[in-house]
């Protein structure tokens, strides 16, 4: 364990030549009753060890690594502060870990009785003593005189009642002989057999010895006399020193527990089973105590205790591992139990009523905090010979979050073990808030790893939610309200925050603090590679407290999505969305339009590649109702009932006073609205919710799919923006705004038109690329941030084609992103990246034939120029390859062999390099025409109208070659 792993605030020795440190825990004064003239007086920093009160300086201390806190006093008036901070008391902070008593309890065994000494002289005699006799049997404890089967402490009922029984033990020796090791006679087996052999010396010259003779044990005379002598030692002893098999098999176990935890093991799978925690091997605990001397030197004041001192006849102190603000650390023993490591951490003395007052209710307020990812305080004790009371805490051993970092070969951890470390420990701050309170000081420092854990430590920055005083945190990481607005879940969001950005970029430190400013995703490759981790990380690091997330579970929920979307696209791995917001893709959109235009040819119809608005409203995802809204059993109940009968439902529902806070009730008579095709009064409505739903994600997203409906595509491209910034691990937004992106390409005419270029087209089509490569003219466009909100053609393009393949990476049921993507990479004129796109569609899809069809048409579709024989002959296989069955066959091999007889007019060939046939015809001018002018005269007999039949036979008639017949 490193020395900061107890408390943050300690001063780790450096270096002259390593990096800077970044500057501990502080306070910042928070006074909302403060004028604003006087804000930067009642704003000071005091170290943890240095309480603030109206006659000291409050300035930081010149140890950069101290705590220190700024004042936040709602009562004190602007004219008379220094009588108020006198009033208030001095502000404390305590470096602690969690709470959690624990009794062990010692079960009585039970010892087997002295057994009756052995008498050789009889033993070779043959005496009748058998071997279990001579062992003596385990007395159970059913056997004391005391004992009643089923018989408990407390005092017996008065009633008949039947008592089910107690717990009871039962006597198990493995080393306890068997009662079949004695023969009839009394011998032991194999004794009684040996002394009955002949002697060696009348059967053979050969000397005494060891073997086995007819599957029987053949010992020699002397080995038997040692043998007996050995056993007759061996009982005395035992009578001498009664054993008790269960306490050696306990004593056993606990060994083997010690050590097996030092031992390596595999590392423990979280996060949903996405990310494994690699194992830490743990130091010996003497590995973290550390030489005070160079505090002392410093100015530091020296330990108090010594090692081998006894703190209330119970604690051993060992040494000392860390300084904080409250003073040294120490390493000790519970010699009361077991030896166990623990730590001992100074209390703020208290001098008066109100102080002591205030220190009971917070010893009341530590002991209670209970939770997995907390450590345990055990007890708090007094210290009579130096008048000093101390926490004792659980010892944990293990770096944190800081170390791991600085030993990463690039100085910063990997997002996804990041983000998993995040995960384990943010249930432990969620549980802090459902307490009513706010950790404040969360940073890569109060974050311990163990061998498979993760555990926060240092709760002495904790305060009440809107709290005043001298409110404790750390520069970089505290969020900046706090000095004026007082802390709050949303600054415990900013410090997690910070803490996640600081873990995985290399963000400067500025005189010790780091910088406030996120990087740009020009500037910061990772970014640019996850565009969706960065936009988690402007949410909740966002300076206007109202714009991050308003909880830890829903920052949890979209870091789940976050991870799951970087482990898509980096390391090809999927996992199930569990903690999605959205349902799933309705339906799906743009999926049959290139094989449709191929009806032309039955019906005579012309079609175009086209997706239209209510076609990708209809298949877009819809978010699902909020289980904790009021009114969410109301709407889950009439799910399946008729649009306008829900909408009946619902308007009785918000005339109930049990309703007027629900939100999802006005929100559903929108979804019911848009259900009856009502666009114009769905934007209606949603315009009287505005004043009181206006920044909720689903007002947004109901407002982005009206507009879309209304063909309004910059206002629905706003919405749908807006949503992605909220719910960043969300696919939903991101699908949503690829197909804006090309209504509105399509829209301006460009939505076949080449914009990106080969090389840029190649960099789009790879999710999870940094795009260093990209044409600084692209970068451009594109600007600093990204964003999505744009008209350029080649900014949609981008958009467009990386949000599709982002969404068809990470969710492979989501078959539109995949078609999606194909006709931006067609446009581009990548016909190949197209069809390796369309060929990941799963075999299991339902769209998976629908997707082999289209690639067919994307690989001779274009001019005849670009066609490659190649290219036509991969496409008449995969058709040879769809089953016999597909309606759409016989148009599909007619289109195969009108684009083989064009490539081979636009190359002026006769025939085809190779003389292997195509779709059974010979691959020349005649072959093609034959087999053309057959398949149009089928196609002839299928045209549902006389019209196009005709035209049909005019054209087989036209393109067949002359005949004799």
């Amino acid at each position: 364990m490193t020395a900061a792993a107890h408390d943050p605030a300690s001063t780790p020795q450096r270096h002259p030549a390593d990096p800077a440190e970044p500057v501990a825990t502080e306070a910042v004064l928070f006074d909302p009753f403060a004028d604003d003239d006087d804000a930067n007086t009642t704003a000071s920093h005091a170290t943890t060890g240095t309480h603030p009160t109206p006659d000291t300086d409050t300035q930081p201390a010149s140890d950069p690594a101290a705590t220190a806190a700024v004042l936040f006093d709602p009562f004190a008036d602007d004219d008379d502060e220094d009588e108020d901070d006198k009033d208030n008391g001095e502000a404390h902070a305590h470096s602690m870990h969690g709470s959690q008593d624990g009794n062990d309890q010692h079960p009585q065994t039970s010892t087997a009785p002295e057994s009756p000494s052995l008498d050789i002289a009889d033993l070779a005699r043959g005496g009748s003593g058998t071997a279990s006799d001579q062992a003596g049997t385990a007395t159970s404890p059913t056997a004391h005189e005391d004992y009643v089967p089923g018989h408990t402490n407390r005092e017996h009922s008065s009633t008949n009642e039947v008592q089910p029984a107690a717990t009871t033990a039962v006597a198990f020796n493995p080393f306890e002989e068997d009662d079949d090791t004695s023969d009839d006679f009394g011998y032991p087996i194999g004794v009684a057999a040996a002394s009955q052999l002949p002697s060696p010396a009348a059967t053979s010259a050969t000397p005494p010895r060891r073997g086995r003779v007819g599957g029987k044990a053949l010992i020699a005379e002397s080995d038997i006399q040692a043998l007996l002598e050995d056993l007759s030692q061996l009982h005395q002893q035992g009578a001498e020193n009664p054993h008790d098999p269960s306490q050696q098999s306990r004593q056993q176990a606990l060994s083997t527990f010690k050590s097996s935890r030092r031992n390596e093991r595999f590392g423990r799978l979280i996060a949903d089973g996405m990310v494994e925690l690699p194992f830490i091997e743990l130091p010996e605990p003497m590995e973290a105590l550390i030489d005070p001397a160079d505090d002392i030197a410093r100015g530091v004041a020296a330990p108090t205790l010594q090692p081998g001192d006894i703190v209330a006849n119970q604690y051993e102190v060992c040494g000392v591992i860390a300084h904080g603000g409250m003073g040294w650390i120490y390493l000790a023993k519970d010699q009361n139990v077991s030896g166990r490591w623990v730590v001992l951490k100074g209390m703020f003395t208290a001098d008066s009523p109100q102080s002591k007052a205030i220190a009971e209710v917070e010893k009341d307020f530590l002991s209670d905090i209970t939770h997995p990812q907390i450590v345990k305080i055990f007890n708090f004790i007094d210290d009579h010979n130096h008048e000093a009371e101390y926490i004792v805490m659980e010892y944990v051993g293990g770096p944190s979050l800081k170390d791991r970092k600085k030993d990463s070969p690039d100085g910063v951890l990997d997002v996804t073990l990041a983000i998993g470390y995040l995960l384990e420990v943010l249930p432990a701050i969620d549980y802090l808030h459902s307490r009513g309170v706010v950790y404040n000081d969360f940073k890569p420092d109060n974050i311990i790893v163990t061998e498979d854990q993760v555990k926060l430590i240092d709760l002495g920055a904790v305060s009440g939610i809107g709290a005043y005083g001298y409110i404790y945190g750390t520069k970089g990481f505290q969020a900046p309200e706090v000095a004026t607005e007082g802390p709050s879940v949303r600054s415990d969001i900013y410090s997690i925050g910070r803490t996640l950005a600081v873990l995985t970029l290399p963000i400067p430190l500025i005189d010790g603090v780091y910088e406030q400013r996120l990087p740009l995703p020009t500037e910061m490759p990772l970014l640019r590679e996850y565009l969706s981790f960065y936009r988690l990380l402007l949410r909740a690091t966002n300076p206007d407290p109202q714009v991050r997330f308003p909880d830890i579970r829903q920052f949890a929920t979209q870091l789940y999505g976050v991870l799951r979307e970087i482990l898509a696209v980096r390391d090809g791995k999927h996992f199930p969305a569990q903690h999605s917001l959205f349902s799933p893709q309705r339906t799906t959109f743009g999926t049959k339009h290139a094989v449709f235009r191929t009806d032309q040819l039955i019906d005579g119809i012309s079609r175009q590649v086209r997706i239209t608005p209510p076609e990708v409203v209809a298949a877009l995802p819809v978010p699902l109702i909020d289980r904790t809204d009021v009114g969410a059993s109301l709407l889950q109940g009439s799910s399946y009932a008729e649009p306008s009968e829900a909408l009946e439902t619902m308007r009785q529902a918000m005339q109930a006073e049990e309703y007027q806070t629900s939100a999802e009730i006005p929100l559903g008579v929108v979804r019911a609205l848009l259900d009856l095709g009502l666009t114009l009064q769905a934007q209606s409505w949603l315009k009287t919710l505005e004043a009181t739903l206006g920044d909720d994600w689903r007002h947004q997203w109901y407002s982005g799919v009206t507009h879309l409906l209304l063909e309004d595509y910059s206002a629905a491209q706003v919405h749908f923006n807006n949503v992605l910034n909220i719910l960043p691990g969300e696919a939903a937004p991101k699908l949503a705004l690829a197909a804006v992106d090309e209504l509105m390409l399509q829209a301006q005419g460009n939505h076949t038109t080449g914009l990106l270029g080969e090389e840029n087209t190649r960099l789009c089509n790879r999710p999870g690329t940094t795009l260093e490569d990209i044409d600084q003219s692209t970068m451009d466009i594109l600007g600093e941030r990204w964003t999505h909100l744009t008209a350029n053609p080649v900014a949609l393009r981008f958009h467009s084609l990386r949000l599709y393949g982002l969404v068809w990476a990470t969710n492979p049921a989501t078959v539109s992103s995949a078609f999606g993507l194909a006709r931006q990479l067609n446009a581009e004129g990548q016909v190949e990246l197209a069809v390796a796109a369309l060929d990941r569609v799963p075999q299991a899809s339902r769209h998976h034939r629908m997707a082999q069809l289209t690639t067919i048409v994307l690989l001779v579709s274009g001019p005849a120029e670009q066609l490659t024989e190649s290219r036509i002959r991969r496409a008449a296989r995969r058709l040879e390859a769809i089953p016999t069955n597909e309606p759409r066959l016989l148009q599909i091999h007619v289109a195969i062999q009108y684009a083989a007889l064009k490539w081979l007019r636009a190359h002026h060939l006769q025939a085809a390099a190779s003389v292997n046939d195509l779709l059974g015809f010979p691959f020349t001018h005649r072959g093609l025409q034959l087999g053309l002018a057959d398949g149009l005269r089928a196609l002839a007999r299928q045209a549902p109208f006389p019209r196009h039949r005709y035209q049909l036979v005019d054209m087989a008639n036209s393109v067949r070659p002359a005949t004799w017949f």
